[in-house]
């Protein structure tokens, strides 16, 4: 076993076994915070309202709107059939009633993941929304404030890491109530925690979050300084974010390796590594593209927006010079919690479909036809279910006889 989940399992454990005191230990040892138990849930609705810049504040209220905006306008609704005359067929779309929402809190506040977490949740419909935060020695932070505020957000946990995941997984007893699914991006730790509790059927998960990643196909008449602003912004995140630039031209390729150098000459904090793709043709790049499955895909330059309907696998895809990852990251509409490493040809992105549940409701009336009835009774027999093909013969006989069938 490796030492992350071997790690993770004993923190979980932990947690599960003996509650609030293995949270604040973990949470020292690792924060480096010492808490006391009644410190470790904020009610954000006994504070007072956050005093920020007026021009945060206007940020932050615009990512809002338009987030909430998208994804309000792409929930999923109830869907009835009327599959033949006395069969309704119905796919009722019901909101989980719990959810835990993790974000990140390292050097920088990033509101954004909260935004794009919790706000597809509460259009889906989920009425109760438990937000964990890692603790700060600068605790409360104005920004966090202001932005839960702004979201309506009542129920924090000050914890962070795998004994944040343990705690809204399992509970804290007579402090928290378990979740019914987990959401939110969050280190090694974080995401291998995630997947053993939904191993134990603790609890749901949304996607597996990996290192960050782009790629971005351009091709001639793109502009240089946007290509490398893009793959900059990518390599930013981690020693581990991967960005790829993808073309068949050269002298382009030449050029953004230019502007990057010159960018990045007199930077001190890590990137993560860039890859110089070159391709014969927009086919081959279309091909290493669907093969890659990128969390971000980019087509800059008339050539490559041209190849946006043959792009299948990425989880989000930017088309134009004025669309970036930054853009989907921050305020243009949809979740920025997308899948990585190649899952994307399987997985989709965060969305309000996150937090719903699918329940089909069969409705079956006097007047349906007969041969669902005797049909099903043959498929029955085929599969050798005695009991199957009894019950839609003992219903299938009574509506011979006329009988009335009891409600």
């Amino acid at each position: 076993m490796d030492t992350v989940s071997a790690t993770v399992r004993q923190i979980l454990d932990d947690i599960r076994d003996n509650g609030i005191s293995k949270a604040l230990e973990y949470t020292a040892r690792f924060d480096g915070i010492e808490l006391a138990p009644d410190a470790v849930i904020w009610d954000i609705t006994t504070l007072p309202p956050a005093a920020i810049d007026p021009l945060q504040k206007d940020a932050m209220d615009f990512a809002i709107t338009q987030i909430r905006a998208f994804h309000e306008a792409t929930k999923p609704h109830d869907i009835q059939v009327e599959q033949a005359p006395g069969l309704i067929l119905t796919e009722r779309m019901v909101p989980l009633e719990r959810v835990g929402i993790y974000v990140p809190n390292g050097q920088y506040p990033l509101i954004s993941s909260l935004f794009m977490t919790a706000i597809p949740a509460q259009v889906a419909g989920v009425q109760d929304i438990v937000v964990a935060i890692a603790p700060k020695a600068q605790d409360p932070d104005p920004v966090w404030i202001y932005a839960l505020q702004a979201l309506g957000i009542r129920t924090v946990v000050r914890l962070g890491g795998a004994q944040a995941i343990a705690a809204l997984g399992y509970g804290l007893a007579g402090l928290l109530d378990p979740v019914d699914l987990i959401a939110g991006p969050g280190n090694q730790y974080v995401a291998e925690a995630k997947q053993e509790l939904f191993r134990r059927k603790v609890t749901g998960i949304d996607v597996i979050a990996g290192p960050s990643e782009v790629l971005i196909i351009a091709s001639p008449g793109a502009p240089p300084e946007v290509v490398a602003m893009d793959l900059l912004a990518q390599a930013e995140h981690a020693r581990d974010a991967h960005a790829y630039m993808v073309s068949w031209d050269a002298p382009l390729m030449a050029e953004v390796q230019r502007v990057v150098t010159t960018a990045t000459m007199h930077r001190n904090a890590p990137l993560g590594p860039i890859d110089w793709i070159t391709v014969s043709s927009p086919w081959e790049a279309v091909a290493f593209a669907n093969r890659t499955a990128p969390e971000h895909l980019g087509l800059i330059g008339k050539e490559a927006e041209a190849l946006a309907p043959q792009i299948r696998t990425a989880g989000a895809l930017f088309v134009g010079w004025l669309a970036g990852q930054a853009l989907g990251d921050y305020v243009a509409g949809p979740s920025h919690v997308l899948p990585t490493a190649g899952t994307g040809r399987f997985l989709p992105g965060l969305s309000t479909r996150t937090f719903t549940r699918r329940m089909s409701i069969i409705k079956a009336q006097e007047t349906m036809p007969d041969a669902y009835l005797s049909y099903g009774q043959v498929l029955a027999a085929m599969e050798g279910l005695q009991f199957h093909e009894q019950s839609l013969q003992t219903r299938h006989a009574l509506r011979s006889q006329s009988k009335d069938v009891p409600l």
